[in-house]
């Protein structure tokens, strides 16, 4: 068996990263709201970051026919998503683990499929977060070009709820952008959704009722990095 297991399909890659471009610059126009300076930023008749913020909207919005709609019909991303939706017994004992952790009492982490309690937990808040956020959006967007459609009352609602859900998002998204890149026993996981696999060992100890059945990697799979010497290895199993 080679050092690197497949994680997942180039088609999973570019679902992922094609929604998680506008989402971070919707978020980071969209917090300009908060910063006078930008907000009031114009170019010609318009302020220039709620004009994007608008245009990025809509622009994700005609995305989810054009590129996510055509990209779930791949099978391993609808297996991938049943997946994240299967719970079971040891998503609930993963949680407990963590929360025993959290408060210095000993556990052991319970065995994992391909994702554990937390991925899963993320994934189902961040589509709420975003099926939300677009219809919302979509409302103020269209109340960003005419005021002719929709009452005042509801306008200012939905903004407030917009704006409370974005400033929701944001530990959402920091904690993902954490794990992923700075987090030194999951940032392998990053490796999985750039190139597509994973080293063996790391899957074995984060993923192990996934990692014996992933198939063989396949040609042209990253080749295994040297450990410069001093450097520490991955720790034993540990939940991310």
């Amino acid at each position: 068996m080679g050092p690197f297991v497949p994680r997942f399909t180039r088609q999973a890659r570019a679902l992922h990263w094609s929604l998680a471009a506008p989402v971070l610059l919707l978020l980071l126009t969209g917090l300009t709201n908060f910063a006078p300076e930008l907000k009031a930023v114009r170019a010609g008749d318009v302020r220039l970051f709620a004009w994007l913020h608008v245009v990025l909207g809509f622009a994700t919005l005609a995305a989810a026919r054009a590129v996510y709609l055509p990209l779930l019909l791949q099978r391993a991303l609808r297996d991938d998503l049943r997946e994240l939706m299967d719970v079971r017994r040891r998503d609930y004992l993963w949680l407990q683990h963590i929360g025993l952790r959290a408060t210095g009492a000993p556990s052991r982490p319970p065995s994992v499929g391909k994702f554990n309690a937390g991925q899963k937990l993320n994934t189902l808040a961040t589509m709420l977060l975003l099926a939300v956020l677009l219809a919302t959006g979509a409302v103020l967007g269209i109340n960003y070009f005419t005021k002719r459609i929709f009452d005042v009352g509801l306008v200012e609602t939905l903004f407030t709820w917009h704006t409370a859900l974005s400033l929701l998002a944001v530990p959402l998204i920091l904690g993902h952008l954490y794990l992923a890149l700075l987090h030194p026993s999951t940032r392998e996981s990053l490796r999985g959704v750039t190139r597509g696999a994973v080293r063996r060992d790391w899957a074995e100890r984060h993923h192990d009722a996934w990692a014996p059945d992933a198939p063989a990697p396949a040609a042209g799979a990253p080749p295994p990095e040297r450990t410069p010497p001093g450097s520490r290895k991955d720790s034993p199993k540990r939940p991310h």
